[in-house]
């Protein structure tokens, strides 16, 4: 099924322990050089090496046309200047241990050091120290395996760097960031939270004294809104910047207006209390000179990473199904390859539980003297402690494979992957503004990520990448992958933006503009939604949306439920919307599952059957034989409860009772959501079809609602999804006559 197609070597130029520059021709990747956008000591030769394009000479100075966030910023205020004051005396930061560090610990960090000085970073340690001393930013392109995002935060540690403030690493996804707070953490020496700490949404490890902090792009957006200039942090390290998520986007603009703000309070204005903000952003795979432009003609930095050589084998033909091709070949290299776990990319949770299932069902029937063949999956809706099992070493005489999402591409590094499986797909978010509605859409990869996949299984010794498409089909792909912010709904950003000060958001510094009829239609939704008032500036209500770590439509319902005197319903059933879905429906049995799945039914809809089964999960206590006989994931059950316990606490922080409930009154939970999700309502056409109000499509009802073959005169739903048809689902039943009422001013506005 497969043929070779190994990439070619590379040219390398390395620094020695001294720093000099030393040739040596027979590695596959270059080490570290510092250029300026004008000129390059390195020159790579093979295909995937990053290319350098001339360009102006590096400045210290900043545009001074660069008016973003001076609204709604201004002076500090005298209680953050005594905040801050422990920050400004010209001394480091004591730190107070609660706990303080053990025997172990200490000798956990002397053996780690062997292996922080065996990485291809170590040799250029003092060179970046003082290019980031010497320059208000730098950009890093580290190569997978060098080492950039763990020793780069304690190079700048131990060379005093965090003497006034903290080193933050932001990263797109929460797994890396605690993954890395923990490693780093294990490296200085000191219990995790103390010196080194982390912080993800509804989990902050981290203490006042903390020194280094991981952090996701998210988290570091929210501290915008109490902390707007940033103050508690002296060097920001934006990583994974190849990513270009929508937040990570929003947060170049905003950390690169801050970072001038800063630096024109202590040269104009004289101020002693504020510090400059150093800048360093990183990537594996970066458009290096878009990035230096960008941040003020940054200087370029490149280091190399340790791969072993890995033989890439392509389909000689295209397969159909990419899901069943990727169970024969893990089932291929478990009994014909050497020892080492299996990386497959999958497009999401759904994909992934199903081959999940597969494997488990096959590996039954494996010859004794093959080994056990263990699946172990790994996606976004997981809780924390379910993500980490993929870190730990498989039992003697067993094989993992791994099933992940793009989240293992780079975020991550999983130990002792020798072979990836690669699908060639993930899924991306599109939003067509002109009719606005927002899709999930299974699209190809990129060709960088498709190297970032096969350079997985070349961390630790040689590996095999099995690519489940043709060499033709790799020669097609785009080179890079589009940013979010050009094919995605804009409101959250646009509301952060607001929130943090920015009123004119047009103006907004964005790396890559995102199109004006995109930007129209968000500020118009958020309008809508009474976050914004006639003049487009922030109320109150679009404040306390903010605050919420949801998107605007779930705050909008959140909100809505405290006046409406329903928010248990609200949070349980937001909460039960996290997840893909909380039935289970094995193809062998699926007549059994529609069947059991009746029990919980709703005549209204979907909405209120997961309430319905929450209900009587609870009842049962979270009894797994009860899951198992009413087809209930169990797991996902209990990320629910996960959910739902950090809601409740975020609503008793602002004041929002979370135990008011509605009774068996439910259509005043319908009306609540209505009030969040009034864009996601279609109406019941002569034809017996529906038709979207906004953008006007005939969408179908979902096979899985329990709506569908229905017919209702108007209905509001969670999403839409593209695949053969305009598909929806989370669908229930509403009234035509409470649109108006939901929401007054969009409605109004469309048929005036």
């Amino acid at each position: 099924m497969f043929k070779n197609a190994q990439g070619a070597k590379r040219k390398v130029i390395t620094f020695d322990d001294e720093g000099n520059a030393v040739a040596r021709q027979d590695s596959t990747t270059p080490s570290l050089t510092a250029t300026t956008p004008m000129t390059s000591a390195l020159k790579g030769t093979q295909k995937t090496s990053t290319s350098q394009s001339q360009g102006k000479k590096p400045s210290s100075e900043f545009d001074s046309s660069d008016k973003t966030l001076q609204n709604g910023l201004g002076q500090l205020a005298k209680k953050q200047k005594r905040k801050l004051q422990h920050q400004t005396d010209g001394k480091s930061k004591k730190l107070f241990n609660k706990e303080p560090a053990t025997a172990d610990i200490i000798a956990r960090a002397k053996d780690l050091r062997k292996h922080r000085q065996s990485l291809p970073i170590h040799t250029a340690r003092e060179i970046i120290i003082q290019e980031v001393k010497n320059n208000a930013c730098v950009v890093i392109v580290g190569e997978t395996g060098s080492g950039k995002t763990t020793q780069i935060p304690q190079y700048l540690l131990e060379a005093g760097l965090a003497a006034h403030g903290t080193i933050a690493i932001t990263q797109p996804r929460r797994v890396a960031a605690i993954n890395l707070a923990r490693r780093v953490a294990d490296e200085v020496g000191t219990p995790l939270g103390q010196k080194v700490g982390y912080s993800i949404r509804f989990d902050d490890t981290s203490s006042k004294d903390s020194m280094i902090k991981y952090m996701t792009d998210g988290i570091m957006l929210r501290e915008l809104l109490s902390d707007p200039l940033l103050l508690r942090y002296s060097v920001i390290i934006l990583d994974e910047a190849h990513e270009r998520t929508l937040r990570t986007d929003i947060l170049f603009g905003m950390v690169k207006s801050i970072q001038k703000q800063r630096s024109d309070m202590i040269e104009k204005d004289g101020r002693k209390d504020i510090r400059p903000l150093k800048i360093v952003v990183m990537s594996a795979t970066l458009d290096a000179e878009k990035f230096s432009e960008y941040f003020y003609n940054a200087k370029i930095m490149y280091i190399s990473g340790r791969m072993y050589p890995v033989t890439i084998l392509n389909t000689v033909e295209p397969q159909s199904d990419y899901v069943d091709a990727a169970l024969v070949t893990s089932f291929q290299i478990h009994q014909d390859e050497q020892p080492g776990d299996i990386l497959v990319f999958l497009t999401g949770q759904e994909e992934i539980e199903s081959l999940e299932k597969l494997i488990e069902e096959y590996a039954v029937d494996l010859p004794a003297q093959v080994g056990k063949l263990i699946p172990c999956p790994i996606f976004a809706a997981q809780d924390s402690a379910t993500q980490q099992k993929i870190f730990e070493p498989a039992p003697l005489g067993t094989r993992k494979v791994i099933l992940a999402t793009n989240i293992a591409e780079t975020s991550i590094t999983i130990p002792n992957i020798r072979y990836v499986i690669d699908t060639g797909c993930h899924k991306s978010r599109g939003y067509n503004a002109k009719i606005g509605i927002e899709s999930l859409l299974v699209e190809p990869i990129s060709k960088s990520s498709a190297r970032q996949r096969s350079g997985r299984a070349g961390r630790e010794a040689p590996g095999l990448c099995f690519r489940l498409y043709t060499e033709d089909s790799f020669d097609l792909l785009d080179e890079d992958t589009v940013p979010e912010i050009k094919r995605c709904n804009l409101e959250s950003a646009i509301l952060s933006l607001k929130a943090t000060g920015v009123d004119d958001v047009t103006r907004f510094d964005f790396m890559d503009r995102p199109s004006k009829s995109g930007m129209l239609r968000s500020l118009e939704h958020l309008y809508a939604l009474e976050a914004l008032d006639d003049e487009g500036k922030l109320t109150e209500i679009g404040k306390k949306m903010a605050a919420f770590p949801v998107d605007p439509p779930y705050a909008k319902v959140l909100l809505q439920s405290e006046k409406m005197e329903c928010t248990k319903e609200a949070i349980e059933i937001i909460s039960l919307l996290s997840v893909d879905t909380i039935f289970s429906s094995p193809s062998s049995k699926r007549e059994e599952a529609n069947e059991a799945r009746q029990k919980f039914t709703s005549i209204d809809g979907d909405h209120l059957t997961l309430l319905n089964t929450l209900r009587a999960y609870e009842s049962m206590k979270g009894d797994r034989d009860w899951c198992r006989e009413n087809f209930i994931n169990s797991r996902h059950m209990r990320h629910v409860l996960d959910v739902r316990a950090q809601l409740i606490q975020f609503c008793e922080r602002i004041g929002i009772n979370p135990k008011k409930s509605c009774g068996h009154e439910y259509d005043i939970v319908i009306k609540c959501f209505l009030a969040g999700f009034f864009a996601n309502t279609a109406l019941l056409q002569p034809d017996a079809t529906y038709k979207s109000i906004v953008g006007g499509l005939t969408v179908s009802i979902h096979p899985s609602s329990s709506l569908f073959g229905k017919k209702r005169e108007a209905i509001v739903y969670n999403e839409l999804v593209f695949t053969t048809k305009h598909y929806i689902r989370g669908v229930s039943a509403v009234e035509s006559a409470w649109l108006s009422h939901a929401a007054p001013k969009y409605f109004g506005q469309r048929h005036a």
